[in-house]
């Protein structure tokens, strides 16, 4: 096995950083979904978890994709967020069973436990993230539109409408 170049040492480095950086800012947005949803909303602690960490899907997803990481290994992004949430959600789990503990078995308030699970999370999602997503092929995140990672409704002729029964359509029919 070859030794690792300070170059490559470094880039490891600077994309640790911006990964704790994204992780920090995605971190933020879910803290303030949790704080709110718990605290004005009165939502159970653990069900404001789980609300909060889809922020963390969306927002380091998009971070990962456009700023963190240089190389990508999936040529499919739909293949590739697939992916990317399930390793998230993996950490998500993780989060959950650690506020469980850390609030419902040794009470610590529900914002300490957040901070320390999301920690902890994160460095859960770091490793299979990189190892997994982003390495081996070389396109660059500014090569990639937003188009191409936030779905796009324009090209659906006519989505769905749930809950429509069908004597509201005969009301509507009738009009």
């Amino acid at each position: 096995m070859k030794p690792a170049t300070k170059s490559k040492t470094r880039k490891e480095i600077v994309t640790l950083w911006k990964y704790t950086i994204g992780s920090t800012i995605s971190y933020l947005i879910n803290l303030a979904i949790v704080i709110v949803m718990t605290d004005v909303l009165g939502v159970h602690y653990l069900l404001s978890t789980i609300a909060g960490y889809a922020s963390i899907v969306i927002t380091s997803y998009i971070f990962s994709v456009t700023w963190i990481f240089t190389e990508r290994k999936i040529a499919s992004r739909g293949k590739e967020f697939v992916a990317f949430s399930a390793i998230t959600i993996f950490a998500m789990g993780m989060n959950v069973l650690s506020m469980m503990f850390f609030t419902g078995y040794l009470h610590w308030h529900y914002v300490v436990s957040n901070i320390v699970t999301n920690f902890l999370a994160t460095l859960w999602g770091y490793v299979p993230k990189k190892l997994f997503l982003f390495s081996g092929r070389n396109r660059k995140p500014a090569e990639i539109e937003i188009e191409e990672v936030m779905p796009s409704f324009d090209n659906v002729e006519e989505l769905p409408i749930p809950f429509i029964y069908e004597d509201e359509v005969t009301e509507e029919e009738n009009r």
